[in-house]
């Protein structure tokens, strides 16, 4: 199967001329930009808000699948060799094979998915970032409620969600509504560069 890139990223659009020391610099800045989001929160009753999934989801609309991936692997690598990069400066392996787990395989899925919908010209309206987003969350969800699951073996299906869904929603939407307010600026920003 061809993997075809038909449109532009984000990171594409601002810098024109790449080589592979930006393309490692700027993967480099994003895993640091998305371990400060992960640690800044709102504490909102009853859980806080964090940016983590925004920086995901601005990962995906500037780098695009592949480099996007790559750069949410880079992240985990950190976070499991001991930088804490993970909500509430969490770090080590244990973050992996415990309740979060899941969560943080789901960002390497959605990253990706979320990013080839860039590659084909999604997410440039404020309707289409709407729709990549709650894909983008869904994704997450899934993933991360299947590890939730793996690891609680014993909860019923309404406490995994209690768990592992409910309590998120709002800061989710709250992140959601960001994002379509300010994605299609950026894009509109980088058609505005002249080289």
């Amino acid at each position: 199967m061809e993997y075809a890139i038909k449109h532009k990223t984000l990171y594409e659009s601002f810098f024109r001329q790449k080589n592979i020391f930006l393309d490692i610099s700027m993967m480099l800045i994003a895993v640091v930009f998305l371990g400060i989001l992960s640690n800044l929160y709102i504490p909102l009753w009853p859980v806080p808000i964090t940016g983590q999934t925004l920086g995901i989801f601005l990962i995906a609309f500037w780098f695009g699948s592949r480099k996007g991936l790559v750069t949410l692997g880079l992240y985990t690598l950190a976070g499991i060799i001991g930088f804490s990069v993970f909500t509430q400066h969490k770090s080590g392996i244990a973050a992996i094979t415990g309740p979060t787990g899941g969560y943080i395989l789901g960002f390497l899925a959605a990253v990706f998915v979320v990013g080839y919908l860039i590659e084909k010209g999604y997410g440039r309206t404020k309707t289409s970032v709407l729709y990549c987003m709650i894909l983008g969350n869904a994704i997450i969800y899934i993933i991360g409620l299947i590890g939730l699951k793996l690891y609680l073996v014993d909860v019923g299906l309404l406490k995994l969600l209690t768990l592992g869904l409910f309590p998120f929603l709002i800061g989710d939407a709250v992140k959601i509504v960001a994002a379509v307010a300010l994605f299609p600026y950026l894009w509109k920003g980088s058609e505005k560069i002249e080289y």
